[in-house]
């Protein structure tokens, strides 16, 4: 409707949007290519793409095969296996028919032979002096990392200084140098680098299935409900289990503290993504320190951690170091820097019994030898007579 302001006159006209297609007014659309049926796109035989062509020096193939026989690969707690053929052929991208040829070419020696192949040491092209040698040292160093035992520097001139009296013994033992050159070529040859260890593993024992279902038969005994318990009024709610309550179920254990952290290298092949060093001790050898913490099945924090250093707890500059560390947690020194029976007893009877309220307690521990001496069995026969440990 019209309207006057100001002198001039403005008109409103309500009128509907333009369509989409006026903005496209004069344009004229390209039509697509005509639908074809399944049938046609069936019967038209497919394209084959051809693979060009490449070539491996014998570098880039030795270290294909360095891979395909020495890489072990974890598939258990305790178990290793090699990689299969078609494993090596997805991880370097080569034809898998390729890996079988370059193998019996490798026995046969014909890599030697092959010009411009790159197979030879630092320092100009030279041949390998000690080629018996190198082959049986790379050999026992494979063997000893599918055992996964760690291999340092010291192990490569030890070794190599016998093998050599082993089979060049007519040229005298001052001829080999375990030199910084000799060493980096055979590094550089075989494919080997130092590396950190990411995972250790200890050994299992032989009849680790026989505790384990010792374990859980005593479990099972154990959390049933008894008659004293029915005479006392206690029945199973919701945070128990069985005879025990989450607040009564704890697991104490100890680790220990190395001053070491960069400990834990060894030589092994490129490639592998898991190294691991076999320990049968536990780090026990190492330790200068033993941290302890107990943790319950209700996630509550009953118990403070407890440190053990090494020295003798009585002297002043124990006393005055102890007190700089928070009181948060328990700090303890004796000579030997892990938990010995007097310890035990010190926690049983300062920290743990006090928090248990005098109900059934379901306490899991190593079996360590300062955890099983007679007093400490004592300890554990006094509290369970008066129906507050198990």
């Amino acid at each position: 409707m019209p309207a006057q302001a100001c002198g001039r006159i403005h008109v409103q006209l309500n009128l509907p949007p333009l369509p989409p297609e006026r903005f496209y007014a004069g344009i004229k659309k390209k039509r697509g290519p005509k639908r074809k049926s399944l049938t046609e796109i069936l019967r038209k035989p497919q394209k084959v793409p051809n693979n060009p062509y490449r070539s491996y020096t014998v570098r880039y193939k030795l270290r294909v095969l360095s891979y395909w026989i020495g890489t072990k690969i974890p598939c258990g707690p305790t178990k290793v296996r090699e990689p299969t053929r078609e494993e090596v052929a997805h991880r370097f991208k080569v034809p898998a028919t390729n890996l079988w040829r370059w193998r019996r070419e490798e026995k046969e020696g014909k890599f030697e032979e092959q010009k411009g192949g790159q197979r030879r040491a630092i320092g100009g092209g030279r041949k390998r002096r000690w080629p018996a040698m190198e082959k049986e040292l790379f050999q026992r160093f494979r063997e000893r990392r599918a055992l996964g035992r760690p291999v340092r520097r010291g192990w490569f001139k030890r070794v190599s200084k016998e093998l050599f009296l082993k089979y060049y013994l007519a040229r005298g033992s001052g001829e080999f140098k375990f030199s910084n050159g000799w060493f980096r070529g055979y590094l550089r040859w075989h494919q080997i680098s130092l590396r950190f260890a990411t995972n250790k593993a200890s050994q299992l024992p032989k009849d680790f299935e026989e505790a384990i279902l010792s374990w859980l038969k005593f479990n099972r005994h154990n959390s049933q409900f008894r008659a004293d318990d029915i005479r006392r009024g206690r029945r199973e709610e919701e945070n128990q289990t069985g005879r025990f309550q989450l607040q009564n179920i704890c697991n104490m254990d100890q680790t220990p503290l190395p001053f070491e952290f960069l400990d834990g290298q060894t030589y092994n092949q490129i490639g592998d993504k898991t190294i691991w060093i076999q320990s049968s001790r536990s780090g026990w050898d190492k330790r200068q320190g033993t941290i302890q913490l107990t943790i319950f099945a209700d996630g509550v924090p009953r118990v403070k951690p407890l440190i053990f250093f090494r020295g003798i707890g009585t002297g002043p500059t124990i006393v005055t170091e102890r007190q700089r560390y928070d009181s948060r947690v328990i700090v303890k020194f004796n000579p030997t820097a892990y938990a010995n029976s007097a310890n035990i007893i010190e926690w049983l009877e300062e920290q743990l019994i006090p928090v248990l309220n005098g109900q059934p307690t379901l306490l899991a521990i190593d079996l360590f030898s300062g955890h099983k001496t007679q007093a400490v069995l004592d300890t554990f026969r006094a509290h369970t007579a008066l129906g507050c440990l198990y």
